[in-house]
């Protein structure tokens, strides 16, 4: 592989895509740096992070397939486990939001199994949580925010869960009194 002009070097590609990612909000032209610097440098002080922002910018765009597939690379080639978690917990949100909930689902559940007592466990089953609303399987729903509860440490997820179990406990009057057929 020839080698980049010397203005390319690695710290210039990604800052380049960094300020065209978060400052202007221009994700193909940061997609484009970062993609020459995977190409240049797929070994480089940069490629985790910058793998992470070209699966980001996909997200960001509603690529929910290709960032899917760009989070897998982040997982499977980088070993940290910081970097691991954040990409099973985007292909997670990837695949609800392309409507495969038994799939997010499991990724879901995979996290909160792999790394039980961290943040990311916390906002993995809030996501669980999340994924039987979508399918408004209520029940299920309310006994996944319980059991949120019952292991979080984090407090900004013990108030958002609390939240949900009420409003769900406000509405569930109204949802009997309509007479819906189940």
């Amino acid at each position: 592989s020839h080698f980049p002009p010397s203005s390319n070097t690695e710290e210039a590609l990604y800052t380049e895509a960094y300020i065209r990612a978060y400052g202007k909000s221009d994700f193909q032209g940061a997609r484009n740096a970062l993609k020459q610097l995977l190409d240049f440098y797929p070994n480089g002080h940069y490629a985790p992070d910058s793998q992470k922002l070209l699966a980001d910018c996909h997200y960001w765009q509603g690529h929910y397939e290709k960032a899917g597939r760009e989070y897998k690379k982040l997982s499977t080639s980088y070993g940290d486990k910081d970097f691991a978690s954040y990409a099973q917990m985007q292909t997670g949100n990837c695949l609800l939001l392309d409507d495969k909930v038994g799939d997010a689902l499991t990724t879901y559940r995979e996290l909160v199994e792999k790394y039980p007592t961290t943040v990311i466990a916390s906002s993995a089953q809030l996501m669980i949580a999340n994924s039987y609303l979508k399918l408004q399987n209520l029940k299920q729903a309310k006994s996944e925010l319980q059991k949120l509860m019952s292991f979080t440490r984090d407090a900004d997820i013990q108030r958002t869960a609390q939240k949900a179990l009420r409003q769900m406990e406000e509405e569930e009057p109204f949802r009997k009194g309509v007479g819906v057929s189940e």
